[in-house]
């Protein structure tokens, strides 16, 4: 009996040394440096499907708005052809184009140099008037510094 012992002793032995031979491989240098060299290949390669699928739904969205906007501009064009095909809309750009007017209207041509220096003119008041605006702003600061700090 004691020969059949020690042969399963011998076999268990034997058994328990190929369980070995796998912890050496997963010990050795090598095997982790290879692991960790595959697995940084890995995670670089999902951040880059990444990044490209975000900017592929960037694309998408840009392009979703470009179809939206030429559906409007569409819409409006459609709605001009709609209008210009009637009487009336030709009969006011005739009246515009050779300055024409209709009954009871009067039509006052004004040349472009002037109509330009009108333009400028109004410009000035206005930055003129935020001009003001702004000095009556920064007095109130110095009223407020003046009354806080009394000089």
């Amino acid at each position: 009996m004691d020969k059949r012992i020690n042969i399963k002793n011998r076999k268990r032995a034997s058994d328990s040394n190929r369980g070995s031979d796998f912890s050496e491989i997963y010990n050795h240098w090598l095997f982790k440096l290879s692991s960790i060299v595959v697995s940084i290949i890995f995670i670089t390669s999902v951040v880059t499907s990444l990044r490209i699928m975000v900017q592929k739904l960037e694309i998408l969205k840009q392009a979703e708005q470009e179809v939206e906007e030429l559906r409007l501009t569409n819409l409006h064009l459609s709605i001009e052809i709609e209008d210009m095909s009637t009487d009336r809309y030709l009969e006011k750009e005739a009246r515009n184009r050779l300055n024409f007017g209709g009954e009871g209207e009067v039509a006052f041509v004004i040349p472009s140099n002037i109509l330009n220096s009108a333009k400028d003119e109004v410009r000035s008041i206005l930055n003129a008037m935020e001009k003001q605006s702004d000095k009556a702003n920064n007095n109130m600061e110095e009223w407020i510094t003046f009354l806080l700090l009394g000089v």
